[in-house]
């Protein structure tokens, strides 16, 4: 008659252990993945925050309430569009987009070296940390194009429509 005891050997103790220490070490793996993957989201967002930040701050630091949030709408409309690129950093860093990152316009150099404690780009990194998270209210009912009210309508907008004036900026959607 059996007392329903088993008896542990050596062997059968090692294969317990060797067994606790893989499932431990697959938790650990998954553990460490798991923080890996949140840490790349966190800096994938930082980064594009960073972008589209320093685009707003270099496009209209100065301009009115609203001046800002409206380069970071364009910025977030066209992230959302299909024709351009599907982040924020993406869309800021596409060629002879915005004039203040063209090379040769005097603002490259103030937008590459702006002071993180600067105001004005504080505000645009509150606003651009909204729109990386598709929580900025569009002032440009849909706006993907802008210029400054000084230029000339470019050709390429001749079928746009004027969405919204704010500041010394025209928007447009497009028709």
């Amino acid at each position: 008659m059996g007392t329903g005891i088993k008896i542990c050997t050596a062997n059968t103790i090692l294969n317990c252990m060797k067994q606790w220490r893989l499932i431990t070490k697959i938790k650990f793996l998954a553990i460490g993945l798991t923080l890996i993957v949140a840490s790349g989201s966190w800096l994938y967002g930082k980064h594009n925050i960073e972008w589209a930040a320093r685009v707003a701050w270099g496009e209209a630091r100065g301009e009115p309430d609203g001046g800002m949030q409206a380069v970071l709408n364009v910025m977030a409309n066209r992230k959302a569009d299909p024709r351009f690129p599907d982040s924020l950093a993406g869309v800021a860093q596409q060629p002879f987009q915005f004039s203040a990152y063209n090379y040769g316009d005097p603002n490259k150099k103030k937008l590459e070296a702006v002071d993180e404690d600067d105001p004005e780009y504080k505000r645009a990194v509150r606003l651009a940390t909204f729109a990386q998270l598709g929580l900025l209210w569009d002032l440009t009912d849909g706006a993907t194009y802008y210029h400054l009210d000084e230029i000339e309508q470019p050709a390429y907008l001749s079928d746009a429509d004027v969405s919204a004036v704010i500041g010394s900026h025209i928007f447009y959607t497009e028709k």
